[in-house]
C-alpha cells in the first residue's frame, strides 16, 4: 500500500494526516468541490506510480478491529495498487495513539480531525487525503478481507461493465451468518415497521438469489456503505457522499443518485468479507431515549424524507429500461 505524507486542513478543526510518525508535508482544504487539490500554500503531489484503489476507513472507537482490517488489506494480492486513509473520528487520545502506531507499522494515511466530523464528512475527507484513483472503496473498520484477491475481483467486476457505478461483496458476520446489506429504498411506513417489528421489516430476502446460487450478481436499490466499491468518475460527479447527513442515509442517497445517473448498484456473491455483525442503527423506539446514535438516525431520516418525500420507495429507471 502506497501513501503520501500530508496535512489536511478541515473546515471545523485542525486535521492532521500523516504516514506513521512522519511530519506533514502539504495541505488541502477540506472541500469536496476543491478538485484541484490545492490550498493557499501548497499542492498535493502526485503519486509516483499509478494507483487503482483508494480505500477509506472511518474509525469510531474500533481501533483494535481496524488494525485487523488493515492487516487483511495488506495481504490482498492487489495491495501494491491500493492507498489507504483512516479517518479518526473518535476524538480520543487512546484511539489515536493505537492508530498512530498502526500507521507507522502498516503505512496508511492517518487523518485526525480532532473531533467527530460524522461518518459522511469523514468519508469525503478520507478520499480527499489520497491522490485520485479509478475506484473508491468505503470500508468500515470491522470489515476483514479474508480472501486474498477480494478487492481485485470486485474491481474486475466493476471495470468489466461501465453501467456498474457501485458494487459490494456479500458480508457474513464472525459467526458465519449473512449480513443484511442490501435494501429497497425506504418509505416512512416501512422504516416505522423496522423499528416496531425488526424481524418483519428485515430485507435479508433480497439476497436470496445470491445465497441460493441462482446468480452471482444482482441489482439492488441501495447498499450499506460498510463495504462498497464506487467508480471514481461517479464519485466525482456526485461530489462524494451527501454531507446533509451526519451518520445515516447518505448511502441511501448514494443509491438514488447512482440510479439517477443511469448507473447500477450491484451486490455480488463472488466475493465475501467478514464483519462483526454489530449494526449502529439497531434498536427500537425506546433506544431513542438512551442512544445518541439512534437520535442521529432519526434526524438524518427526517432530512431524507423532507428531501425525497415520505413514499420515496421506487427505484429510478435507467434510461433504456422498459419496465
Amino acid at each position: 500500500m502506497r501513501m503520501l505524507p500530508q496535512r489536511v486542513d478541515g473546515d471545523h478543526a485542525p486535521v492532521r494526516a500523516f504516514r506513521g510518525a512522519t511530519s506533514p508535508q502539504s495541505s488541502l482544504k477540506n472541500s469536496v468541490s476543491d478538485r484541484s487539490h490545492r490550498s493557499a500554500n501548497s499542492v498535493i503531489e502526485a503519486f509516483p506510480d499509478t494507483t487503482t484503489v483508494a480505500v477509506v476507513i472511518v474509525n469510531f472507537f474500533k481501533a483494535d478491529r481496524l488494525v485487523e482490517c488493515v492487516r487483511s488489506l495488506a495481504r490482498q494480492s492487489g495491495a501494491q495498487k491500493m492507498t489507504v486513509a483512516v479517518v479518526e473520528n473518535s476524538a480520543d487520545s487512546g484511539e489515536h495513539q493505537r492508530l498512530a502506531k498502526a500507521a507507522a507499522e502498516h503505512g496508511f494515511v492517518l487523518v485526525n480531525p480532532e473531533l467527530n466530523l460524522g461518518y459522511t464528512k469523514g468519508c469525503n475527507l478520507g478520499v480527499q487525503a489520497l491522490a485520485p484513483t479509478d475506484f473508491v472503496v468505503l470500508c468500515n473498520p470491522d470489515i476483514i478481507w479474508d480472501e486474498p484477491d477480494s478487492i481485485e475481483r470486485l474491481i474486475a467486476i466493476a471495470a468489466s461493465d461501465p453501467s456498474i457505478g457501485v458494487v459490494a461483496p456479500l458480508q457474513v458476520s464472525d459467526d458465519g451468518a449473512l449480513v443484511e446489506t442490501a435494501r429497497n429504498f425506504p418509505t416512512l411506513l416501512h422504516q416505522l415497521k423496522r423499528r416496531l417489528w425488526p424481524e418483519r421489516g428485515n430485507e435479508i430476502h433480497l439476497i436470496d438469489p445470491l445465497a441460493e446460487g441462482k446468480t452471482d450478481l444482482i441489482d439492488v436499490d441501495w447498499l450499506q456503505s460498510s463495504c462498497v466499491v464506487i467508480r471514481r468518475s461517479l464519485w466525482n460527479r456526485l461530489g462524494g457522499l451527501d454531507q446533509r447527513y451526519f451518520l445515516f442515509m447518505s448511502d441511501v442517497e448514494l443509491g438514488r443518485a447512482t440510479w439517477n445517473q443511469g448507473m447500477r448498484v450491484c451486490l455480488t456473491s463472488s466475493v465475501r468479507v467478514r464483519a462483526d455483525g454489530k449494526r449502529a442503527s439497531a434498536g427500537g423506539f425506546r433506544s431513542l431515549l438512551t442512544s445518541r446514535t439512534q437520535r442521529s438516525h432519526l434526524r438524518d431520516a427526517i432530512r431524507y424524507y423532507l428531501a425525497n418525500g415520505f413514499r420515496s420507495g421506487r427505484r429510478p429507471l435507467l434510461p433504456d429500461a422498459s419496465s
